[in-house]
């Protein structure tokens, strides 16, 4: 199902070409997310001093659970580095002021500074369904 564009026609494609980017980068993000630690399924990110910045906050399990929080003073290790590049590139793509929460996979949070990526099991989407009987 394809979500409401919000979007003037004049500017339809260029939304649709930033939510198809947003879907990549969410991939992207996903598997390296499964590569540190599989069972990351919500990233929470606060924005930082730097415009457009943003640092890993705290990772929650399915079941919603903390499973790790950051200081937010410290630098987290090198392993992180590819994750938090990937959140502020999709948080810089989604434009929260013109568009609903979650169009560009990304939701605020009641702190202004805060978003949270929720990381689906299969973030190409559904799986098409077949026409007619398999052969």
């Amino acid at each position: 199902m394809t979500p409401i564009d919000p979007c003037p026609i004049a500017d339809r494609q260029v939304c649709l070409a930033t939510r198809d980017l947003s879907r990549a980068v969410l991939r992207r993000l996903c598997a390296t997310a499964a590569g540190i630690e599989p069972r990351i399924k919500t990233i929470i990110a606060t924005q930082t001093d730097g415009p457009g910045e943003y640092a890993l906050w705290r990772l929650h399990g399915d079941d919603g659970r903390l499973l790790l929080q950051f200081d937010l003073l410290q630098k987290p290790g090198a392993a992180w580095g590819p994750l938090i590049g990937d959140v502020s590139f999709l948080a810089r793509l989604a434009n929260l002021r013109t568009h609903p929460p979650g169009y560009f996979y990304v939701h605020p949070l009641p702190d202004a500074r805060d978003i949270a990526i929720p990381l689906p099991s299969n973030p190409r989407g559904l799986a098409p369904r077949t026409i007619g009987p398999l052969q």
